[in-house]
């Protein structure tokens, strides 16, 4: 959940594999334990299939939100707000799905509040707008942890949004707020797009070419003979862990905050808590956390059980437990798309709490997961 202030105003099929169910229900005596090794094509297709395209298309996606903005602000146009805007949908997908993944790099080198801190700064967007002064936007060695994370608060995805969207749909060029000072509009949306490209840009080479200096991300994931993880089961782990916590942020952070701040009497807080309210995208965003689960899950991106996923290897040796995780996952990304749009009109229906359930039924699932395999080894 990201922590910055704000003060705004107003599954596809699966693989069935037979196999050891009924001998392997239960804990495996220590003669029975599997080797390792048998990891470690999950976790290479994993970095190769999932991890990688999505990073890279985040990248690509970017640049491309880049030269839209761009054109909006050279040439401005309610055909090229339109555009800008389009751009900005396409480029949250391969980030709200690679949410199950928010280790490594994402996370070390603070490219996840970067890119998507909200709620927003309002008060300081406005002095942005009015001074022009876009270094703002960055930091240095000597600011505090206070420091930069006032300063997510002003760029990232979501202030590109709020300068982009008004009700949900394109702002036009006689849109009273940009109207108003729209070459400051114009220089303060290309700055934060080009932040946005750079830091997905980053992002990617830490995976793809250098972390720290030092071997790429990709490399260190998938040798698994390092400080960060000596086995493959680690990293099984780690992305057990980071589909768990997507689930659980999905479920008691992002609808579960703006639903408790509403039925507790606080309506306009649980507004603002909503995330990309601006344009109504929270379900698909939520939709596509879950969505990131799946495909960590499946080994694949478009839905398909890949031959060296984790599903195929626990259909092969717990396949009432793979139901159970196919199944949670269904239900997570069902009962969000099953909330009234927008959300933000919606927080506290039935449907909301309904997802809530879901995604705390999935998390729980993903736990045992996580112990099952454990025990396999």
């Amino acid at each position: 959940m990201k922590t910055t202030l704000f003060y705004v105003a107003a599954l596809a099929a699966g693989v069935s594999l037979c196999a050891c169910s009924d001998d392997k229900s239960d804990d495996f005596d220590d003669d029975d334990k599997l080797e390792m090794s048998v990891l470690d094509p999950i976790v290479n297709n994993y970095v190769d299939v999932v991890v990688m395209p999505t990073y890279q298309a985040l990248m690509n996606k970017n640049n491309e939100l880049y030269t839209k903005v761009e054109a909006l602000c050279n040439n401005p146009s309610d055909a090229a707000f339109a555009a800008a805007a389009n751009a900005w949908l396409e480029s949250r997908q391969p980030w709200e799905q690679s949410e199950a993944f928010l280790f490594g790099p994402v996370d070390a080198m603070g490219l996840d509040p970067n890119m998507d801190s909200w709620p927003l700064d309002q008060s300081q967007i406005e002095n942005i707008l009015s001074s022009g002064n876009m270094e703002y936007l960055e930091w240095g060695d000597s600011d505090s942890d206070e420091d930069v994370e006032a300063k997510q608060g002003v760029r990232g995805f979501h202030t590109l949004e709020y300068l982009l969207f008004k009700d949900g749909a394109p702002r036009t060029v006689s849109d009273a707020e940009y109207a108003a000072t729209p070459a400051a509009w114009g220089r303060y949306m290309l700055a934060v797009a080009k932040l946005l490209k750079d830091d997905a840009t980053q992002l990617y080479e830490a995976w793809n070419t250098s972390y720290e200096g030092g071997a790429a991300y990709k490399t260190i994931f998938k040798q698994h003979d390092n400080s960060l993880y000596e086995t493959a089961l680690a990293c099984v782990e780690e992305i057990i862990d980071g589909c768990s916590t997507i689930a659980d942020e999905v479920g008691n952070a992002k609808i579960g905050d703006p639903y408790n701040l509403y039925v507790s009497g606080s309506t306009m807080e649980a507004l603002y808590a909503v995330e990309s309210w601006y344009s109504w995208h929270s379900r698909d965003d939520y939709t596509n956390n879950i969505y990131s689960i799946r495909n960590a899950y499946f080994g694949s991106t478009t839905g398909s059980v890949s031959p060296s996923s984790l599903a195929n290897f626990v259909a092969t040796h717990d396949s009432a437990l793979d139901v159970e995780v196919r199944d949670a996952i269904d239900a997570a990304a069902q009962a969000i798309q099953a909330i009234p749009q927008p959300f933000r009109n919606n927080i506290n229906s039935s449907e909301a709490v309904a997802a809530m359930d879901a995604c705390a039924d999935l998390d729980e699932v993903l736990q045992r997961l996580k112990s099952r395999l454990q025990n396999l080894f």
